[in-house]
């Protein structure tokens, strides 16, 4: 799998030595390494709490009770746009109410350009979910992200039930029946993949 790195947003000079790092990280460790490092199937999902985009701080621990999708993006990661707008799509169609709760999380960002970047994009109907702030990484390190998109799904108990680096296809009739699952039980958790979006850019490394 080859990691298209990002350019940073704060200087050239950061992009050139992250291109280098991914480089030497790629030879070094392999996409093996990166696939590995989100949490297992089974795994408690870790704790969340961050600054949401548009109103107050949110927290996973006040949604015990509820299916959560955790999903890591960035402004930048193209495969990560589209994956948003399908998230957006999904979001409309799921129960307000018992369906589950998608928290979005930016990694590594300034709040003001991920407005930006939202409001140009999803000026009309909004996303439909909240954006939460992870700027200095804390959160994405936490849940061991190295490639974005990387999204978890988590039961009612939040134990972690499906995990995918790479964006996918919300559309998929297997994608919607894996939300259904959460919904209705907490049984063994499922390490089947994901429907990815097809002919898509592979995700992309972090910056460094």
């Amino acid at each position: 799998m080859f990691a298209l790195k990002a350019p940073a947003w704060r200087g050239a000079t950061k992009f050139l030595i992250g291109l280098a790092l991914a480089s030497l990280a790629s030879e070094t460790t392999g996409a093996s390494a990166l696939a590995a490092s989100l949490p297992g199937p089974g795994s408690a999902a870790p704790a969340l709490t961050l600054p949401s985009l548009d109103g107050p701080p949110l927290s996973l621990a006040a949604l015990h009770g509820r299916p959560v999708v955790v999903h890591f993006f960035a402004t930048w990661c193209e495969p990560c746009r589209e994956e948003l707008s399908g998230l957006s799509h999904l979001a409309a169609r799921l129960d307000p109410t018992t369906g589950p709760m998608i928290l979005a999380v930016d990694v590594g960002e300034v709040p003001v350009r991920v407005r930006r970047f939202l409001d140009r994009q999803f000026k009309d109907a909004g996303l439909g979910f909240p954006v939460l702030i992870d700027e200095d990484r804390a959160a994405s390190r936490a849940f061991g992200v190295t490639v974005l998109p990387a999204t978890l799904l988590l039961d009612p108990a939040h134990i972690i039930r499906r995990t995918a680096e790479g964006p996918i296809d919300w559309d998929h009739p297997d994608a919607r029946a894996a939300l259904d699952h959460l919904s209705t039980s907490t049984a063994t958790p499922d390490a089947a993949p994901l429907p990815p979006l097809t002919d898509r850019e592979p995700p992309h490394d972090q910056p460094s």
